[in-house]
């Protein structure tokens, strides 16, 4: 163990401080999936905190920024994958997009701590307990919507398994992260004034017991017997997904492991299951939506469709049998589906290559794809990351339904983590979540998050089990991230009402 004298002056030492921050970043990872260990991150935000107790702002920002590289480095490497490695965007370009993303991702972390500086810069509850957990989370909030938004490793992920899950369906997920800054900063008060150790403790045993019984609380309720769906995963390699073949033998893996699951209530294909537009393979589609129909089942399937004049593209999903309906994606991923640089760089892009044209979001509000007695709020890959956004479909929608295409990211923590991001919006809706992936994470998530079946990642398959509509709406659905924000401000303003009277009695 270290010595009093000798801990203190690693804390108090600048580059040593900048090097544990890193550390503590990048150990802060295994909070989240494919690790699981939830308690991790408030021990790490506690060493945080921690560290750049009594800094300028300047060093306490330097020290957040040490702190988030070492997340987002260790955290988000997979990004590398997704545009080199399957992409085909050169190594030094992907390498500089990744540690640009990086570097603005950590500035956030760099935000918060820096502004702590200057409002409450010394060892204290108000430090600990007020203005590091309200900046954090309003930061966090920040980082889903600044510049199209990347809520990736939100604290509040890493809690789906956790006690503080339920606060999720009252505040989202930006609540789970405000519970966990301020649980570090509990940590961080007591092991900077051990006599104020036992109102820590009491503080966590409160938030976490008081955490935990709200998991047992129902906000939403079932409305239909238990249903039937299947959920095919083709596992068509990114590399031969799009090329000219590619059309036909997506349409026989996917007819071929759809047979035999003629029973099912809903059979969903993934995102571009099939890699053509919806006018090419309608009359196949069409085909097979009357056998299903036969049997009341509804097909939804993600493909590409174009307008009518051929200027707009969109990422959709249709419906064929038993249900009907269209969906176009909302929420685009900037350098993925659309582009935001100037016409010099796109005829580079173009010269190299590499992908350049834009894909058109569809509208903000859409009718759900109606299957049967169920409403289905749609989502593809990427959009499932925005609270708010899946929030907004319910109601009407009484299941979610999400497609997507993880196989970007390679073998990496990338789809394990995406699938923890998928898990709490079923948390925050009180929704089932039916989610089917090219080749991972396709699995049946419940309202309270748990996983009721997941299919073997990379790996040809169908998977069939049950699921029911639920109604009703949770606190989350009704105000969206709006109730933690505005709670975070109230609670600030009157901090900040507070320390400025106190000034004014010492004049």
């Amino acid at each position: 163990m270290l010595g009093p004298t000798l801990r203190s002056r690693l804390i108090a030492g600048t580059w040593p401080a900048y090097a544990l921050a890193l550390i503590a970043g990048m150990i802060s990872v295994t909070a989240f999936a494919p690790f699981g260990a939830f308690w991790v991150l408030p021990l790490t935000l506690a060493v945080l905190f921690r560290l750049a107790d009594s800094r300028t702002v300047r060093r306490a920002a330097a020290i957040g920024l040490a702190f988030g590289i070492g997340q987002f480095g260790a955290g988000t490497y997979w990004i590398l994958i997704a545009l080199s490695g399957v992409g085909g965007a050169p190594l030094p370009l992907a390498v500089g997009l990744l540690l640009g993303l990086i570097v603005l991702l950590a500035a956030f972390i760099a935000l918060s701590l820096g502004v702590a500086a200057r409002i409450a810069p010394h060892p204290g509850a108000l430090r600990y307990l007020i203005w590091l957990p309200i900046l954090w989370t309003l930061v966090e909030w920040l980082r889903s919507w600044v510049f199209s938004g990347f809520p990736w490793l939100s604290a509040g992920y890493s809690q789906i398994a956790s006690p503080l899950v339920g606060i999720v369906p009252i505040l989202g997920v930006f609540g789970a992260s405000w519970a966990v800054a301020l649980s570090a900063g509990a940590l961080a008060w007591a092991s900077t004034q051990p006599r104020r150790a036992p109102w820590a403790i009491a503080l966590l045993i409160v938030l976490w017991t008081g955490a935990f019984g709200l998991r047992h609380v129902h906000w939403t309720t079932p409305n239909s017997k238990p249903l039937s769906v299947t959920l095919v995963q083709g596992d068509i390699a990114q590399q031969a997904k799009w090329s000219p073949e590619s059309v036909n033998q997506a349409i026989y893996r996917y007819g071929d492991l759809t047979r035999g699951h003629w029973q099912s209530d809903l059979v969903i294909w993934p995102e571009t299951a099939i890699p053509d537009y919806y006018r090419s393979v309608k009359p196949a589609l069409e085909n097979l939506g009357k056998r299903l129909a036969k049997h009341d089942t509804t097909l939804i399937t993600g493909l590409l469709r174009a307008s009518d004049d051929g200027q707009h593209i969109y990422n959709s999903v249709v419906a064929v049998g038993a249900g009907n309906g269209l969906y176009a994606k909302r929420h685009l991923v900037p350098f993925g589906e659309y582009f935001p640089v100037p016409e010099i760089v796109r005829r580079w892009m173009a010269e190299s290559g590499m992908p350049y044209s834009d894909l058109t979001p569809g509208a903000a509000h859409q009718k759900p794809i109606v299957a049967g007695q169920l409403a289905l709020g749609i989502s593809i890959c990427y959009e499932d990351i925005f609270g708010d956004l899946i929030a907004s479909d319910v109601p009407p929608a009484n299941v979610l339904v999400n497609v997507s295409d993880d196989a970007w990211f390679g073998r990496s923590i990338g789809p394990d983590q995406h699938f923890e991001i998928a898990r709490m919006r079923a948390v925050e809706t009180g929704r089932y979540l039916l989610r089917a992936d090219n080749s991972a994470v396709t699995g049946i998530v419940a309202p309270s998050g748990v996983v009721v079946a997941r299919a073997p990642d990379f790996k040809s398959t169908a998977l069939t089990g049950h699921f029911r509509s639920y109604t009703g709406l949770t606190p989350f659905a009704r105000w969206g991230n709006d109730g933690v924000v505005v709670l975070a401000l109230a609670i600030g303003g009157l901090a900040a009402l507070g320390q400025w009277l106190r000034s004014r009695r010492r004049r």
